[in-house]
């Protein structure tokens, strides 16, 4: 399974202080263009079986932009909101509820203390993205000796050699998830199977590309990293 992350376009949120202030706010016009450029490359470059976006309104629209240029109905799912904006219980929080973040917490840094005054802490947004990529993947992700195909050798949907992709039930599917910087962070630590405390921070421009595939073979890794904040399709007065 080939999966591709795509941070949303730029939003008027990433323009205004959200320790003083936070609500769901829409895209700018250099975001919509971001999500255009995206999309055109996502259109020229994959083959696309499934596109899933998280509520919050900087990444459907984005999401929805991408959708009517692939032809694809994006599926919706809370669990890929951004942090800050669910409840410890996992519910969505809406805007007129959201609370700003607070003063000087980075979350990867005090991953048990909540990030808003009554939200959730780090870890909770660590569960719940681990919660969706392991709704995604066929089998679950833990090693060799699983009975699985021996490894062959194989490529991803860009014509990039991959050593070891057997072939899987589900392994070639390719999905598109529409999300935030804060998800592709924690889908990097679940990936990695990190450890709680936090020293790198995953730095994503507006719309960059991840694409990570889940190929799991007998004595080989699970998980394959082919690259990280692609921003190719975007010109110079487009980065953010």
């Amino acid at each position: 399974m080939h999966i591709y992350l795509v941070r949303h376009g730029q939003s008027h949120v990433n323009l205004t202080d959200l320790t003083a202030d936070h609500r769901d706010e829409p895209l700018t016009d250099v975001g919509v263009a971001q999500a255009r450029a995206v999309a055109d490359y996502l259109a020229e470059t994959l083959t696309v079986d499934r596109l899933i976006g998280s509520t919050v309104q900087r990444a459907r629209q984005t999401a929805v932009i991408i959708g009517e240029r692939l032809q694809i109905e994006p599926r919706w799912d809370d669990r890929i909101r951004e942090v800050g904006t669910v409840h410890p219980d996992g519910g969505p929080i809406p805007e007129e509820r959201l609370e700003p973040y607070l003063p000087e917490m980075w979350g990867t840094l005090r991953p048990y203390e909540p990030v808003t005054e009554n939200g959730e802490s780090w870890m909770q947004v660590r569960a719940r993205v681990g919660s969706f990529i392991e709704s995604l993947i066929p089998t679950p992700p833990r090693g060799a000796g699983r009975g699985v195909a021996a490894p062959t050798t194989g490529a991803d949907s860009l014509g990039v050699s991959v050593p070891g992709a057997g072939d899987v039930e589900g392994q070639e599917e390719t999905v598109v998830v529409v999300c935030h910087a804060g998800v592709i962070e924690a889908v990097f630590e679940y990936v990695f199977e990190k450890g709680p405390w936090s020293v790198v921070a995953v730095e994503t421009n507006n719309t960059g590309l991840t694409h990570l595939q889940f190929a799991p073979a007998a004595n080989r890794p699970d998980w394959h990293l082919h690259f990280h904040n692609r921003i190719v399709h975007l010109r110079p007065d487009l980065i953010t």
